[in-house]
């Protein structure tokens, strides 16, 4: 039998410093346009993010927000902050679950969202707003003309009572316990 001849190993290449050097380089460029495409690019609304499900994320707040019109307490609907949305049902970081005062704040991580961030998914066209009526003992549907009211916020503070605020955007943000009131005093009612 012949006998079988093996080819001498070649040693091997030697990287050389521009082959050592190329990849952490590219990754280098790569981070970098990423920060500044990620600097220049407006980051989305918030207001306008729709949640994947509901009840399932890992932040979840409920402040109170009462609504007064000429003394009477009115009550928020069920379904603010939620709308169809190209042809699929939208629930926005901020709505309420049900009638009454209690909002529902939700997100994947805390976020801060006042009560001007709630009014304008309340009030989308900035004109009105509906409320429910239950002095009859019955829940009765309102829309109130934003127009025709003097409006003050205020809410409960660390002093034990309603800070009135001149502005909705001065009000703090959000917190689990925060109650905010709305009064609504009718233009022709003084």
């Amino acid at each position: 039998m012949p006998k079988r001849r093996f080819k001498p190993t070649k040693p091997a290449k030697k990287i050389g410093k521009k082959q050592l050097l190329l990849p952490p380089v590219m990754i280098g460029v790569a981070t970098l346009a990423g920060i500044i495409i990620m600097q220049l690019s407006p980051p989305p609304q918030v207001l306008g993010i729709c949640l994947k499900a509901h009840n399932i994320e890992t932040f979840n707040i409920y402040p109170v927000v009462q609504i007064f019109e000429n003394d009477k307490q009115k009550f928020l609907p069920e379904g603010v902050g939620k709308e169809i949305k190209d042809g699929k049902e939208c629930i926005h970081l901020i709505h309420t679950d049900e009638v009454g005062d209690r909002i529902h704040i939700e997100y994947i991580r805390p976020i801060r969202l006042t009560i001007d961030d709630f009014m304008q998914l309340y009030s989308v066209d900035n004109k009105t707003i509906s409320v429910i009526n239950n002095e009859t003992g019955s829940l009765n549907k309102e829309i109130l003309t934003l127009d025709n009211y003097d409006i003050q916020y205020s809410y409960y503070s660390e002093n034990n009572e309603f800070t009135k605020i001149t502005n909705s955007t001065l009000m703090p943000p959000f917190t689990k316990d925060m109650v905010v009131k709305i009064e609504l005093k009718s233009k022709m009612w003084k």
